[in-house]
C-alpha cells in the first residue's frame, strides 16, 4: 500500500475519485480509514482530511457544513479523491504530510513546515541555549519546548523563572553581573550572587522545564510502524527521527520512499500519542541499527 498520493500529479487521475459531491454518489466511498481530498477548479486542492470512516466523514462535510466557509468549500468542489490506509495512524501521518506539501486552501492548520527553535540544555551547563529545532534530529542532548520564534521561547522561559524564583541573569535572559533585580525584590534565590549554588539552580530549572521536554528518538534510525486492522490489511509507516517518509506494504518497497530527514513537529505529536498509549494493532519495527528484521 504505497501511498501514491504522495507523488500525485494533479493532471492525472488519483487512485480513486468521485466526479462531484452528489449525495447519491457518496455511497461509493469506503467506510474504512484513510485520507480524502476535495479538489476544485483546475485541480486545485481545497481540503485534505482524514477519518477512520471516509464515507461517514465526507458525508458530514457535504450534508452538514458547519460554517459559511465550509459550505463555500463544498460548493467549489469538483471531485473528491481518497486513499485508504491500514488504520488511524497511517491516516493521520498521511494527512499531515499532504497538507504541508499542497497547502490546501481550506486547511487552516498544518499548512506550512515552520522552522522552530528549542531550548537545548546539555548536561553540565548552567543554562539552556536557544537552538534550531532541526538539531533535535541528530543531537543526543536534551531539548525543551518547540517555539515558532525566539521571542516565544524567551517568554516561556521567563514565565517559568517567575513561577519558580529562578534567576533571569543566570538563565541568560537578563544582562549584567552580580545581584540581579529579581534578587533585590525577593523573586530570585540568589544564584547570581552565590546565595544559591549554580548546581542547585540548574536542578530546579531543569525540573521546572521537565513538562516541556522533547522525547529523543528511541531508535538508532528508521522504524516501520506496522499497523494492521480487522480486515487483514497491513501498512508499514516509515519514520526516521520524527520525520515521516511514507508508507509501504512491504519493506522491499523502501527504495521508493524519499531519503529525507528533519524533525517534524506534527509527526512528533502524532506518534507520541500512539507510543504513549500502545495498541496491539501497531508494532514498531526497527529497520536500521543492530536489530535485524525477521
Amino acid at each position: 500500500m504505497q501511498y501514491d498520493l504522495l507523488h500525485y500529479d494533479p493532471q492525472q487521475d488519483p487512485i480513486q475519485a468521485l466526479p462531484s459531491t452528489n449525495v447519491d454518489a457518496l455511497g461509493a466511498l469506503p467506510a474504512r480509514p484513510g485520507v480524502y481530498v476535495f479538489f476544485g477548479h483546475n485541480e486545485l486542492p481545497l481540503y485534505v482530511g482524514k477519518s477512520v470512516n471516509i464515507r461517514s466523514r465526507v458525508r458530514s462535510h457535504v450534508q452538514q457544513p458547519v460554517s459559511r466557509r465550509h459550505a463555500q468549500m463544498v460548493a467549489q468542489t469538483r471531485r473528491i479523491a481518497w486513499l485508504r490506509t491500514s488504520g488511524d495512524l497511517g491516516a493521520q501521518l498521511l494527512e499531515a504530510d499532504l497538507i504541508k506539501r499542497w497547502m490546501p486552501l481550506y486547511n487552516r492548520q498544518l499548512r506550512k513546515r515552520v522552522r522552530m527553535v528549542s531550548w537545548n540544555w546539555p548536561d553540565g551547563d548552567d543554562r539552556p541555549t536557544l537552538t534550531d529545532g532541526q538539531w533535535i534530529v541528530t543531537a543526543r542532548t536534551q531539548f525543551f519546548g518547540l517555539f515558532r520564534n525566539r521571542r516565544d521561547a524567551q517568554m516561556t522561559l521567563r514565565d517559568i523563572a517567575t513561577d519558580e524564583s529562578l534567576c533571569l541573569r543566570v538563565l541568560g535572559l537578563e544582562a549584567g553581573s552580580g545581584r540581579c533585580f529579581g534578587y533585590q525584590i525577593g523573586r530570585c534565590r540568589g544564584a547570581c550572587c552565590g546565595a544559591e549554588s549554580l548546581e542547585a539552580h540548574a536542578q530546579r530549572a531543569r525540573e521546572a522545564m521537565e513538562r516541556l521536554r522533547i522525547e529523543n528518538w528511541p531508535w538508532p534510525g528508521r522504524v516501520a510502524f506496522r499497523e494492521s486492522n480487522q480486515h487483514g490489511e497491513i501498512g508499514l509507516h516509515i519514520v526516521d527521527h520524527w520525520h515521516y517518509l511514507g508508507s509501504v506494504e512491504r519493506l522491499d518497497d523502501l527504495h521508493a520512499l524519499p531519503d529525507t530527514r528533519g524533525f517534524d513537529i506534527d509527526t512528533y505529536r502524532i506518534l507520541n500519542r500512539f507510543i504513549s498509549t500502545p495498541s496491539p494493532a501497531i508494532e514498531p519495527i526497527p529497520i536500521d541499527g543492530e536489530i535485524d528484521l525477521i
